[in-house]
């Protein structure tokens, strides 16, 4: 016999987080007390903020030039966000920390760096100056002033190893949403016993009340969108989000508006929603080509249009009749 949904919801990531079980072979009260402190340690491990977590503390207490000893984990996780930002030719860039910081994107009221403060804290950044050794679990900083920042995957990942767990414990149907990253186990279980896919909508960015662009009907794989409506400030006039590209060191201003990805991998689909959305579209389409997650996308353009991905066109559904729909 199916049994209603049980649901966590909790504040991490300095968002709203839930995990909501709906078919389950073991006591799913049980099972999500244990997802919410897998949540709960990734994020002690990856948060930038928090000088005592893991990677707080790597970035505050390495030496130059001398290897200091990380978890396997972080070790893992640092490795292939180094890996990404080629396979995304500079458009991610874990070290871009120092940027971030400058532009205090969190602050009560936060104002625009000027152009020799963000040329200052660009020198502090560069895949090539840090060093990942997985056999030694031992990471080296070959550049003064350098910190690493997991966001842009930090929630992926989380959700990612999260749905994980709830799989080798038995569940069949559940839907993870740490902050608008997704990840959907398996179809959607109604207590009566039928199952259908998930139906996910997909926001209209700069919308003053929420609106949707269309549906995504997905199961067993992850989605995550990135815009810069979802965070941003104004100075002097000026609109700026938090979504900042490395190569320049300003938010990322090209043609588009969101980017929305579904892979497999929700970790992926965290890394290459942010990195889309910096590179803009004909980058972003080539990045999506060379990752390994073979992932699909949908595009929505400041011009209105909306371009999907061959994987997705049988999977969205739009609101309505879009112009240049590709």
């Amino acid at each position: 016999m199916r049994r209603e949904p049980v649901s966590r919801t909790f504040f991490l990531y300095n968002t709203i987080c839930s995990i909501t079980i709906y078919d389950s072979d073991g006591d799913s009260d049980t099972i999500l007390n244990g997802a919410k402190d897998l949540a709960f340690k990734i994020r002690r491990m990856l948060d930038f903020y928090d000088p005592e977590s893991e990677l707080g503390m790597l970035n505050q207490r390495h030496e130059l030039s001398v290897p200091y000893e990380v978890s396997e984990e972080l070790c893992l996780f640092i490795s292939e966000l180094l890996k990404f930002s080629k396979v995304s030719e500079g458009c991610f860039d874990p070290t871009i920390g120092p940027v971030v910081r400058l532009w205090n994107i969190t602050a009560h009221r936060p104002k625009a760096p000027s152009a020799q403060e963000i040329g200052q804290a660009r020198r502090q950044t560069g895949v090539e100056y840090v060093q990942c050794d997985t056999g030694k679990c031992a990471v080296t900083f070959l550049k003064d002033g350098m910190v690493l920042d997991a966001g842009g995957a930090g929630k992926g990942y989380a959700a990612g190893r999260v749905a994980e767990y709830l799989s080798k414990s038995g569940v069949r149907s559940a839907s993870i949403n740490f902050g608008g990253n997704l990840y959907l186990i398996g179809a959607k279980a109604a207590p009566d016993g039928t199952n259908f896919p998930w139906k996910v909508g997909i926001q209209a960015p700069w919308k003053k009340d929420p609106e949707s662009v269309g549906t995504m009907e997905l199961q067993n794989c992850g989605t995550a969108t990135s815009g810069g409506y979802d965070r941003d400030f104004s100075d002097n006039g000026k609109i700026f989000h938090h979504l900042i590209d490395p190569r320049t060191g300003y938010p990322a201003d090209n043609s588009l508006d969101s980017v929305t990805i579904v892979s497999k991998s929700a970790f992926y689909t965290d890394l290459l929603s942010t990195a889309c959305f910096v590179a803009g579209e004909e980058m972003a389409e080539k990045i999506c080509r060379t990752s390994e997650a073979d992932a699909g996308y949908i595009f929505i353009k400041k011009d209105g249009t909306i371009k999907v991905s061959d994987q997705l066109k049988n999977y969205f559904k739009p609101e309505k009749v879009q112009k240049g729909m590709g």
